[in-house]
């Protein structure tokens, strides 16, 4: 099988007689900690209606390596130990998925955002276009990580005066909804050019290619919508006069 192929993995645990309670506080600590692996889609505990001793793991991961980098990470291999005492006998199936009806949210960890609240101000947050050789043009600071968010995309940009963003682009799944902090300029959404001023909002479409230009007093703004891991494509010197 490809590794780069999209896997899902079942798994079902009988626990020692009374330990099915014991064995499920286990492997939720597991589907904690698996939230830090962007390839795990999925991770699930459930326990039988019937014998709670009967637990059940659903995984979705975005291919084997991602799964095995987890099973190899020094936290699982010690939740794995302190599981393994309980377990009386485990069955484990993997399978390819083929299609049907997806869920409601393409990332199932997006139906569970991370609890409490966590604050960051933007001048912490990497400055990605230094790193990409496009600091003359402007700043972008994608913060969703640093939010630790996982339904919420947020990126805050600058563009310094009379500077176009050298790309195009848009996403597959995402709606994004735009807020101009200081200063104006443009933006080319497929064949049209909307002028944009401070405190304009405007919402745009996934399928919409879409590139920003600053005027002569630059301008700030933000991006925000609901966050997809890779949704998206970029294309170079899309809006050239």
């Amino acid at each position: 099988m490809p590794d780069r192929e999209k896997i899902s993995r079942y798994a079902k645990a009988t626990a020692k007689p009374g330990k099915g309670g014991e064995l499920a506080e286990v492997l939720l600590e597991a589907a904690e900690a698996n939230r830090a692996f962007e390839g795990c889609l999925q991770y699930e505990v459930h326990q039988s209606v019937f014998d709670p001793d009967t637990v059940w793991v659903t995984e979705a991961w975005a291919d084997q390596d991602s799964m095995k980098s987890s099973l190899e990470d020094e936290g699982n291999r010690k939740l794995i130990e302190d599981a393994r005492p309980m377990i009386e006998d485990m069955e484990v199936i993997e399978l390819v998925p083929l299609g049907g009806i997806e869920a409601r949210l393409a990332d199932p960890r997006a139906a569970t955002p991370k609890p409490g609240y966590k604050l960051v101000n933007v001048a912490d947050v990497e400055d990605s276009a230094k790193g990409h050789g496009l600091d003359e043009i402007q700043e972008a600071r994608f913060a969703t990580g640093n939010l630790e968010s996982s339904q919420v995309g947020v990126t805050w940009f600058r563009l310094h005066p009379d500077q176009r963003q050298p790309f195009g682009h848009h996403h597959d799944k995402a709606e994004e909804v735009y807020f101009v902090v200081s200063g104006s300029g443009r933006v080319k959404l497929d064949d049209d050019i909307v002028d944009l001023s401070e405190g304009d909002l405007i919402r745009v479409g996934p399928e919409v290619m879409r590139c920003f230009e600053a005027g002569s007093d630059g301008m700030v703004y933000f991006a925000t919508g609901q966050h997809f891991s890779g949704d998206g494509d970029m294309k170079p010197g899309w809006w050239s006069d």
